[in-house]
């Protein structure tokens, strides 16, 4: 609350800001400011600013009709399968500290995961790939013959190398892999980021 307080009081914006504002993706108010039509810099810690000054002067110029204020974020179901409960935990922080409309469900166990899955299909997956009994290539292979796994966003947290991976009969083609000794959180915020706007923009369809 204080940090939007604070961008508030220096007329700027967020990416995000700006996206929900006009109705469309973080993507495309990204491609507006690197083609000069929004003005905005990173900060030293990556993150976009836009003033508020040039927001008003690019709706004003393209005469883009604001999305209505009372537009509720969708709110982004994510199944998290690890066997590491210290990692469950991790992810269960970061992700609240996101405060984005994500309702995090987590499993230590593969088979557990996987009924869970079937009965209520979620947005993405985020799983391990050693684990006891239904190790994670198991479970991906019984989504696969489901039909399941081709509407789930997957990211795979791993320590195997990439070598190991195909041996062991790869992984999905969309499937996002990150190392479990460095997770890029920033980045995997802003692909959550992501699925919400997808997501939003085809509530707002139907």
């Amino acid at each position: 609350m204080r940090h939007k307080i604070a961008l508030t009081a220096l007329n700027l914006m967020t990416t995000h800001d700006v996206a929900k504002k006009l109705g469309v993706t973080i993507r495309s108010v990204q491609l507006w400011v690197e083609q000069g039509l929004l003005e905005g810099w990173k900060t030293p810690g990556g993150h976009r600013r836009i003033t508020s000054e040039s927001f008003d002067r690019f709706v004003s110029s393209q005469e883009i009709a604001l999305a209505p204020t009372e537009v509720i974020d969708a709110q982004l179901r994510v199944v998290a399968v690890e066997d590491n409960e210290a990692m469950l935990k991790l992810y269960n922080y970061t992700i609240q500290s996101w405060q984005l409309p994500i309702k995090l469900d987590c499993f230590s166990n593969g088979f557990e995961a996987l009924i869970n899955i079937t009965q209520d299909i979620p947005d993405a997956l985020i799983i391990d790939l050693n684990m006891p009994d239904m190790d994670g290539f198991a479970m991906l292979e019984a989504l696969n013959k489901s039909n399941i796994l081709n509407q789930l966003a997957v990211i795979v947290i791993s320590g195997l190398s990439n070598e190991e991976i195909l041996n062991r009969g790869g992984l999905p083609p969309r499937a996002r892999i990150y190392s479990k000794e460095q997770i890029p959180f920033g980045e995997m915020k802003e692909f959550m980021r992501g699925l919400i706007d997808n997501k939003n923009s085809l509530q707002a369809k139907h």
